[in-house]
């Protein structure tokens, strides 16, 4: 038995990957993209780990027998065709819950970025420097009294609806199941988006919610609202977005992942004064990157040895 580690880099430096030499012979790739390559990688593999590589319908179809199980180190798996896998008898498991308090934090720091203008503030100091009345000109706000509209109510979106109660915002939610979470009220998608002066989404990217946030969602947000996005860039229509923004429908927004990553040059979003983009980082802190890796090794040895564990197929 082989594990072929496909993508180590993109899961970030400081990490401990040893718990996986000691399940069975481990190969480390630092950044597999192409499928030749890929390919030729696990040629004698009997477990993959894919943290960001491409695993689409017709390399899964070309990956060896041997092949029985895909350990993504992450939550999402979109880049995962699980349907072919599932065709090819290839189980495939992701990694829950590891990033939870990682990226709630991390919303929150956009959120209230866009509440306090603090990168336009520091922008200011040092650009011009220090002048309190340039700085009081820039609109700030309070979170307190400001309603929050989560999507998605997993245990991301949970905790940042905690969070987001804790700065005494009122919290509507979006979810297709039902969670009865205190003091929050459970609303349709159009009202989230009337009422809401924060939205934040923390679904996963799926065929049906795919471009959720569109023209029409958009015309339905208050001039004054913000959107903040640290799920997946495809549960946005960009254009629709960017247009929003130049016609001034929205305020602004706060994305820590595009639709295309890394995104193209020119993209007006990473030019605008009104949003703030990061690059997929949310999940960055080294405890849940570790987490996360450990969770991993966990699904590879329940799978080999015992009852497996957060399967998606």
């Amino acid at each position: 038995m082989q594990i072929v580690i496909l993508d180590s880099d993109t899961c970030g430096s400081g990490l401990d990957f040893s718990a996986f030499s000691k399940l069975a012979p481990t190969i480390i790739h630092a950044n597999l993209t192409q499928p030749n390559e890929i390919l030729a990688a696990v040629a004698e593999a009997s477990v993959i780990v894919v943290n960001k590589a491409v695993l689409d319908a017709k390399l899964i179809q070309q990956l060896p027998d041997l092949v029985r199980l895909i350990a993504v180190s992450a939550t999402g798996y979109d880049n995962i065709d699980i349907n072919a896998a599932a065709a090819r008898n290839i189980r495939v498991a992701n990694t829950p819950g590891y990033g939870t308090n990682a990226v709630a934090q991390m919303t929150l720091a956009l959120i209230l970025n866009c509440a306090t203008q603090l990168t336009t503030q520091v922008k200011l100091l040092r650009d011009v420097g220090w002048n309190k009345e340039e700085g009081l000109s820039i609109p700030m706000s309070e979170l307190a009294g400001k309603t929050l509209g989560v999507v998605g109510l997993g245990a991301i979106g949970s905790r940042v609806a905690e969070l987001a109660l804790a700065f005494g915002m009122k919290v509507l939610a979006y979810t297709r199941t039902a969670k009865n979470l205190d003091n929050v009220e459970e609303v349709g998608l159009a009202e989230l988006a009337a009422c809401a002066d924060y939205v934040s989404l923390h679904c996963a990217l799926t065929q049906e919610n795919r471009e959720l946030i569109n023209h029409e969602f958009l015309a339905k947000m208050k001039p004054s609202a913000f959107i903040i996005n640290t799920a997946r860039g495809g549960l946005i229509d960009e254009n629709a977005l960017i247009e929003a923004l130049q016609n001034k429908l929205i305020a602004g927004a706060a994305l820590d992942v595009l639709t295309t990553e890394p995104p193209l040059r020119d993209n007006p979003l990473l030019l605008m004064p009104n949003v703030i983009v990061t690059p997929h980082i949310a999940w960055g802190p080294l405890e849940s990157r570790q987490r996360c890796l450990d969770i991993t090794e966990s699904n590879i040895a329940s799978f080999m040895y015992g009852e497996a564990q957060n399967l998606i197929n």
